[in-house]
């Protein structure tokens, strides 16, 4: 699929292929072999880049070649499915003299949300300031899931120390695994804007070096924060483990000692069932006199037990 958006009062709008010349942002969104081979031909736009943006696992980085500037950056996509697993996709981002062309798998927002959220709407006339605005958005996106990540690492804790952790289990290994991901991208996003001034078709003024001086801060900031995040998860599932590891030691210790206790009558009780000649067989009270050493022995064993603390 093919979006273009021409800047109308400094605000962006999709407009069809008739304005093509006057579009400021081509947006290609999982583009079939002829709207990639429509690209190449009128924008010289490598096929090769348009399959590596369409990769899955492509990492962010900074190409310079003749004709174009290519960006890549790891946006989020959520899986509305699962809304506790984040994935991240690349979206590239093809600088020309006139044109920012991105390249992505899916539709993670459109023209009108590039700015939906900001109070002040920056004015987007030029390719700098739309290229500006995509990156902030694909910064933000991140931003707003990592936010919540404390308050629900501290939901995980709270619920790991206290009796009801296996609630708990499955939710913050997603957790740790989403971090990962998130930390991951942030470093390949935060390696590439640090080499944003090097791109030859990028006109950045004093104003836009001061944004994207903001943006790179913001992104190295949530990559502290997720950094620690995982860090602080890391611990926490190292402490289930343990939990989850002295009970079961405890549970077994029981068992065990429970085994060792009731060894002694059942030994009596398998003796006195052979047909054998045993002292007090012929008394009539020796059904008694087992069950009492059968007590007796129980007893004694417990209070050993007790006595090493091993109860």
């Amino acid at each position: 699929m093919l979006r273009y958006y021409a800047s109308e009062n400094s605000v962006l709008k999709e407009v069809d292929e008739s304005r093509l010349d006057e579009a400021v942002w081509i947006d290609m969104i999982a583009p079939n072999p002829d709207e990639a081979e429509f690209m190449r031909r009128k924008f010289e736009i490598d096929l090769q880049d348009i399959a590596d943006c369409l990769d899955p696992n492509e990492r962010a980085r900074v190409e310079i070649a003749d004709e174009y500037d290519l960006v890549v950056l790891r946006s989020l996509l959520t899986n509305k499915a699962v809304e506790d697993r984040l994935d991240t996709i690349p979206i590239g981002l093809a600088l020309t003299s006139e044109k920012v062309i991105t390249i992505r798998i899916g539709a993670t927002f459109v023209g009108g949300e590039v700015t939906a959220d900001l109070k002040r709407r920056p004015p987007l006339g030029t390719k700098e300031q739309v290229f500006i605005a995509i990156v902030r958005r694909i910064i933000r996106d991140i931003e707003r899931r990592i936010r919540p990540v404390e308050r629900r690492i501290a939901h995980i804790q709270e619920t790991i120390l206290s009796s009801r952790r296996r609630e708990i289990a499955q939710g913050a290994f997603a957790l740790s695994n989403n971090l990962i991901m998130l930390n991951t991208a942030l470093l390949s996003n935060l390696n590439a804007i640090s080499m944003l001034p090097k791109v030859r078709n990028l006109q950045i003024m004093k104003e836009m070096s001061d944004v994207l001086d903001d943006i790179e801060n913001d992104v190295a900031q949530l990559y502290e924060m997720t950094t620690v995040y995982r860090e602080t998860m890391s611990n926490l599932i190292n402490a289930y483990e343990f939990a989850e590891s002295n009970q079961l030691s405890t549970i077994m210790k029981t068992l065990t000692t429970i085994s060792l206790i009731l060894i002694l009558p059942t030994l009596l009780a398998s003796l006195y069932g052979m047909n054998v000649n045993l002292p007090f067989e012929s008394d009539p009270n020796a059904f008694w006199i087992v069950i009492c050493l059968s007590a007796i022995a129980v007893a004694g064993l417990w209070i050993a037990l007790r006595l090493k603390r091993i109860l």
